[in-house]
């Protein structure tokens, strides 16, 4: 073998080596920032509570019979690619949120402790995820999350 060839050789190797860990560094996902907010639907007016956007409203008054629907805490969450990361809401409750890949999330919910509800699916910015909780006569809560561009 000539030392050209050689020569070529090597240079094809290192450019192919260069070339497939790039790849790999694209294939890493950025960071998501997801936004969770903890909403009471209810019939009744609440004074001093702020009202979710209209697009959420809307978008929760498609499905659930309330008037009214107020934000009582929102929190941002930064997550990694791969990692979860954990808000409390309340007192009593607190999510899980996991950032699988291509902008797809899991979310534990949790209340008192237990584990309500899991749920997957892929966030894209401008839609929602929405846990329903517990339902009274005269009010519910529920979990609006979203994606942030």
């Amino acid at each position: 073998m000539s030392l050209n060839n050689l020569i070529s050789r090597f240079i094809f190797l290192v450019v192919l080596l260069l070339f497939v860990s790039g790849g790999f560094v694209v294939a890493q996902a950025d960071p998501i920032t997801v936004q969770a907010r903890l909403v009471l639907g209810t019939s009744k007016e609440q004074k001093g509570k702020t009202e979710v956007s209209d697009t959420i409203r809307k978008r929760l008054a498609k499905v659930f019979k309330w008037m009214k629907y107020y934000e009582l805490r929102s929190r941002q969450l930064s997550i990694g690619d791969g990692a979860t990361k954990t808000a409390k809401l309340s007192k009593t409750s607190k999510i899980e949120v996991s950032n699988r890949k291509k902008g797809r999330i899991a979310v534990s919910l949790f209340s008192e402790g237990k584990m309500l509800v899991q749920k997957s699916q892929t966030l894209k910015p401008g839609s929602y995820m929405v846990l329903a909780g517990g339902s009274g006569t005269d009010s519910a809560w529920f979990i609006v999350l979203s994606k942030n561009e």
